[in-house]
């Protein structure tokens, strides 16, 4: 969820280092949250790695409005 007062949030899910996806919320109305989400199916490996991040300079809100999950299947 971007911050308030027209700003940007990037966040990116990453595996073993790598982009594989982006999400983008811009505030654009003055005083409001925009949200954006995204759903990704890996096949992972013992050991492998996946999280989000953020671009330097990004306006994203935290806990509790921003999560991300992961299951077994």
């Amino acid at each position: 969820m971007s911050a308030a007062n027209k700003e940007s949030c990037y966040a990116y899910i990453y595996h073993n280092g790598h982009k594989l996806m982006m999400s983008h919320s811009y505030e654009h109305s003055g005083g409001y949250h925009e949200v954006a989400s995204n759903t990704m199916v890996l096949s992972l490996k013992k050991n492998e790695l996946v999280w989000i991040g953020t671009t330097h300079g990004t306006y994203c809100y935290g806990y509790p409005y921003t999560g991300f999950s992961g299951w077994k299947l």
